[in-house]
C-alpha cells in the first residue's frame, strides 16, 4: 500500500511539474493577460478541469512558475556568492550570473518589471528579490573590505547604488534594444567603473 502510494504521488509531482514548464513557455510567449487555460490544457493534452486538480487558477499556475524561475535565478546567484574568489572577481560573476539568467527567466523578468494585472503577489516577490539581492552584493562588499580589497566607507550606501546600477542595466542587456550585444565586455566595462571610478588616471 505505501508503494503504491508513493508511486501516486510521484506520479502526481511528475504531472505537475510537466504543467509548469509547458505553462512556462506559453507564459513567456504570449505573456499573463493574453494565456488561457486553455492553451495551457491543449498544450498539455489534457482538460481543463486536469489542471484544476493541480492549480486553483491562471494565477495560482503562474505563481507557481515565476516561484520555480525566483528558485532558478536564487540558486544562481547563490552559487557564485558562496564559491572561493577574489571580490572583484566576484562581483563580476554574480552580475554576469544574474543578466545570463534573467535571459532565459522572461516571466519573472516580465513580472519583476512590469505591473502583471496587478497581480498581489508579484509585490511580495519584487520585495524579497530587491532584499535578497541587497544582501548577497553586500555580503560580497564586506568579503572584499575584510580582504582589504575594496575601501568601502558606507556599505549599505554602496550595495544600494550597485542593485540599482544593475537594475538599470538589465532591461537593455537582457530584453531591450541592445540584447545582442556582449554581456561579458559589458559587466567587465561596469565592474571597472564600480572598482576605479571613470576618473582618468596618469
Amino acid at each position: 500500500m505505501a508503494e503504491t502510494f508513493e508511486n501516486g504521488a510521484n506520479k502526481k509531482d511528475l504531472n505537475r511539474e510537466t504543467i509548469l514548464e509547458i505553462a512556462q513557455d506559453i507564459f513567456s510567449k504570449y505573456g499573463y493577460k493574453k494565456t488561457t487555460l486553455d492553451d495551457i490544457a491543449n498544450a498539455v493534452r489534457k482538460g481543463k478541469s486536469s489542471l484544476y486538480y493541480y492549480f486553483e487558477s491562471k494565477e495560482d499556475l503562474f505563481q507557481a512558475v515565476i516561484l520555480k524561475e525566483v528558485d532558478v535565478l536564487k540558486q544562481a546567484l547563490e552559487k557564485v556568492v558562496f564559491r572561493s574568489l577574489d571580490p572583484e572577481e566576484k562581483l563580476r560573476e554574480y552580475i554576469l550570473a544574474k543578466l545570463r539568467t534573467f535571459r532565459s527567466l522572461a516571466n519573472l523578468y516580465n513580472a519583476l518589471e512590469n505591473d502583471v494585472a496587478a497581480i498581489g503577489f508579484i509585490d511580495e516577490i519584487k520585495e524579497k528579490n530587491a532584499k535578497d539581492e541587497f544582501r548577497m552584493i553586500k555580503r560580497i562588499l564586506i568579503e572584499g573590505v575584510r580582504r582589504d580589497k575594496f575601501n568601502i566607507d558606507d556599505l549599505n550606501l554602496t550595495a544600494m547604488g550597485i542593485t540599482t546600477a544593475m537594475k538599470g542595466l538589465e532591461m537593455p542587456l537582457t530584453t531591450g534594444s541592445h540584447h545582442d550585444i556582449d554581456i561579458e565586455l559589458s559587466v567587465d566595462n561596469f565592474v571597472r567603473i564600480l572598482c576605479y571610478g571613470i576618473m582618468k588616471r596618469e
